[in-house]
């Protein structure tokens, strides 16, 4: 119920996957076939205050985050009916300081859970990192890659579902 809390928060954003099929093993024709997919990621954990003003239901909130974030191309192996990952292996990856500053609105659901609309920017700095078609295959089974290098910042709009943690303290009630 206070105004000001620990925020810490864990992220995921995909900007860009490419999939192509290949055949395993060195049979006439294609006995065994499997999607190698690469993918372009963005993997991000921070820690930081978060502010509140209530208003009934609602919950307007802005936050602080500093942590560590890796830009990283990951190439999976997947085959069969399911969408299965057989094998993976990360291509090309960056890993440094991230800061962020968002804010947003909750809507409470009941004591502990709430709906969650927010935006924030986020500072990644310089980075080094693969886009789409970046990582290309040598006939001598070697890789080359396409690194760019930039400024890689960004603005996320989140949709999504917060509960507290949080005990029940000594001695309460159910």
């Amino acid at each position: 119920k206070g105004n000001t809390a620990l925020r810490l928060q864990a992220g995921w954003l995909n900007y860009g996957s490419e999939s192509e099929e290949v055949c395993l093993g060195a049979t006439p024709g294609c006995r065994i076939a499997a999607n190698v997919t690469t993918s372009n990621n963005i993997l991000s954990i921070g820690v930081g205050p978060e502010w509140s003003i209530p208003l009934g239901a609602f919950r307007l909130y802005g936050h602080g985050l500093v942590g560590v974030s890796r830009f990283a191309t990951l190439s999976a192996l997947g085959g069969g009916i399911l969408p299965d990952i057989i094998a993976a292996d990360e291509n090309y990856g960056d890993t440094g300081f991230f800061w962020s500053g968002g804010g947003g609105i909750r809507l409470s659901l009941n004591k502990q859970s709430a709906l969650d609309f927010g935006i924030a920017y986020q500072g990644h700095g310089r980075r080094e990192y693969l886009t789409e078609g970046g990582t290309t295959d040598n006939p001598d089974g070697s890789l080359n890659f396409d690194v760019k290098r930039s400024a890689a910042n960004l603005v996320t709009i989140r949709i999504g579902f917060s509960t507290a943690l949080a005990r029940k303290p000594r001695g309460s009630t159910p």
